[in-house]
């Protein structure tokens, strides 16, 4: 299950495994080669976001630049923006 899509933050993620498995998700923090931080806005909140491995995601080849531009530069970022951005963008939220 390896990805061809490099993951960064704000990039868009599928959950492969796991009882979250066909969820979609943000990438919030890339903590090295294997584990990311991603939250969906619902179930997985930004204030306590979900540790995954990369192998458990499918890393689509779509980022959000709003969410990208808000987690570099410091910003808060809210629950309901991830909610709607994923929403507008066709992924639904189970």
């Amino acid at each position: 299950m390896s990805n061809s899509v490099d993951c960064d933050i704000g990039m868009i993620a599928e959950s492969l495994a796991g009882r979250d498995k066909g969820r979609f998700f943000v990438i919030l923090e890339v903590l090295d080669d294997k584990y990311v931080l991603v939250a969906d806005g619902r179930l997985r909140r930004v204030d306590k976001p979900k540790k995954k491995q990369l192998k458990h995601l499918k890393v689509k080849p779509v980022a959000i630049p709003i969410i990208k531009e808000k987690l570099a530069s410091g910003d808060k970022l809210y629950d309901y923006e991830i909610r709607s951005h994923l929403t507008s963008l066709g992924y639904n939220i189970k």
